[in-house]
């Protein structure tokens, strides 16, 4: 009686030994786990972003044939104190970079569609308002005009944008399209306004 007694106490006794020992092994699998995950976040590069500001003067248009000021015109070197970005501090890493040259991509095609299908229909309603009838040549002649300089508007505001990688591009993009249209929409506006009368 006493030898079973003993026997079925030894076998309880190694049967949770063996769970203690397996409980350890799957502790020290996490511990291992989790000190790899530490490791690998502890060689991602660190940004770091301070505040950026920035300024611009009023958008300038003077004559139709002449060239449709949104932002920046890259081809005259003077107004670049005009469209200045202050980004003392900024580290742009690759991760930042590729983040950006996907939103310039999408922003673009956003932009280009909306002046391919929409925009036309709006310099018709500004005229509307200004008493102005243009023909179809000069209203393409504005469109494309407004394309030429459109990339370096769309750089703008993503310059001006801190991006990580937990943003939503989605609202990045629909945030600095609404920027970048209503800056178009302002340009054609200054535009038709400063128009006189009798064009054509």
């Amino acid at each position: 009686m006493y030898y079973h007694e003993m026997t079925k106490y030894l076998q309880q006794l190694h049967h949770y030994v063996q769970q203690q020992d397996k409980k350890i092994q799957q502790l020290t699998k996490l511990v291992n786990d989790l000190r790899t995950d530490v490791d690998y976040l502890k060689k991602q590069p660190y940004t770091n972003i301070e505040r950026i500001e920035y300024k611009f003067d009023q958008l300038k248009v003077e004559q139709l044939d002449g060239t449709l000021n949104i932002g920046l015109n890259p081809t005259d070197p003077e107004q670049i104190d005009n469209f200045e970005v202050q980004q003392k501090g900024m580290n742009v890493n690759g991760v930042q970079q590729q983040l950006r040259d996907q939103l310039m991509k999408q922003c673009s095609q956003d932009i280009n569609h909306f002046l391919n299908q929409d925009c036309i229909h709006y310099i018709q309603q500004a005229e509307k308002q200004y008493e102005l009838t243009l023909d179809d040549p000069h209203r393409r002649h504005i469109i494309e005009d407004i394309r030429k300089q459109i990339d370096s508007r769309i750089q703008y505001y993503i310059n001006a944008q801190p991006l990580t990688e937990q943003d939503s591009l989605l609202n990045k993009k629909q945030e600095i399209f609404e920027l970048v249209k209503k800056d178009v929409e302002n340009s054609i506006m200054h535009f038709l306004q400063h128009l006189p009368k009798d064009s054509p």
